[in-house]
């Protein structure tokens, strides 16, 4: 009996991820089906020079079995040239095309063609492609192909063997295809996870929680764009903690991360969801407050300042003091000229030189 790890993998398989298909280098494999049809329509081909057509409509099958094999070629140029991803239920239309030409080209030829090797090249890319379900019904296609001469008359006693075969080759290639072609899709998935969570790190101080320079930066770009696209007011608080070289020469430099730490969930507290605090460096931070103009962005920067000197101290109980620099963006100014005009600010309010 399956554990139920196994059973969980198992559905796991055959339910389709919602990220199947972006797994997937979609022009890749629209370009690989389009080489496995060309290579399918130049065996047919080959084929249906050695082997004539002889079934169904007999020697009038010809021109329609020579412009199936054109088709093939037709479809199979155009993917291969073709430079935009294909979306899945175009996916899915390729994957059932190849078995129904084949199936023409089975029913024009009679009993003896051999045309329906060629569903392998189907299932192999199917396999690597498509999800659990929809794999099944292009095999079950495919399956549908290779007993067609059992629906048209054209069934003998000796083909059961041969074709008990080739399908047994074809389901075997789907689900060992199928099972590795997973394996690389969550081998990818892992990848992409990993990727995606440095990349976030790299963008948090590893401190205070806070968004970096890097993500400052990043995010003023974006804020600016957005302001100017909108007429929406943006400004900015710049801010830096008086005294801190003293304290941390006082208490030590475990003490002062734990005030920079305190100081910086504070301020997210403070401020709005949508705002977006950030450690500048050393003890300056930035807050970027967006749809709010510099009167009332004025009146979040007292608020933040009263807040952090009620609820931070030092050892001996001393509140910590913030000050803080307002600017508002202003159309036309490059996003850095906010930042510049809020640290000016900040040295203004400051009384006598900067100390810390």
């Amino acid at each position: 009996m399956l554990q139920p790890s196994a059973r969980a993998r198992l559905r796991g398989a055959l339910r389709e991820a919602p990220d199947h298909y972006e797994l997937l280098d979609a022009r890749l494999v629209g370009r690989l089906a389009g080489f496995l049809f060309c290579c399918a329509g130049a065996i047919a081909a080959l084929l249906l020079a050695l082997d004539p057509p002889t079934g169904a409509v007999g020697g009038a099958g010809w021109p329609l079995a020579g412009a199936t094999v054109a088709l093939a070629f037709a479809f199979g140029g155009a993917m291969v040239v073709n430079r935009r991803a294909f979306p899945p239920v175009v996916l899915f239309g390729i994957a059932l095309s190849g078995p129904s030409m084949l199936g023409l080209l089975q029913w024009l030829s009679g009993r003896e063609s051999s045309y329906v090797q060629l569903l392998i090249l189907s299932v192999v890319w199917c396999a690597t492609v498509l999800p659990a379900r929809r794999l099944a019904a292009a095999v079950a296609a495919g399956t549908v192909v290779v007993f067609l001469p059992m629906a048209t008359g054209d069934w003998a006693g000796e083909m059961l063997p041969e074709r008990i075969a080739t399908l047994g080759i074809m389901w075997s290639l789907a689900v060992v295809c199928f099972v590795h072609a997973n394996r690389m899709r969550d081998v990818r998935r892992s990848l992409r996870a990993e990727a995606a969570e440095a990349d976030e790190l790299a963008r948090v101080d590893a401190l205070t929680g806070l968004g970096n320079r890097r993500a400052l930066d990043e995010e003023l770009v974006s804020r600016v764009a957005l302001a100017t696209r909108t007429g929406t007011p943006l400004c900015a608080l710049v801010g830096d903690l008086d005294g801190f070289k003293q304290i941390n020469d006082r208490f030590g430099h475990g003490v002062g991360d734990e005030i920079l730490t305190s100081v910086a969930w504070t301020m997210k507290d403070v401020v709005r969801a949508p705002d977006s605090c950030f450690r500048w460096g050393g003890d300056e931070f930035v807050v970027l407050l967006s749809d709010v103009g510099l009167a009332a962005a004025e009146e979040v920067a007292d608020r933040i300042t009263t807040t952090i000197a009620s609820r931070c101290s030092t050892p001996d109980a001393t509140p910590v003091s913030l000050t803080l620099g307002t600017a508002e963006h202003l159309p036309g100014q490059p996003p850095s000229r906010l930042l510049a005009i809020a640290d000016a600010a900040l040295l203004a309010a400051k009384p006598g030189s900067r100390i810390g």
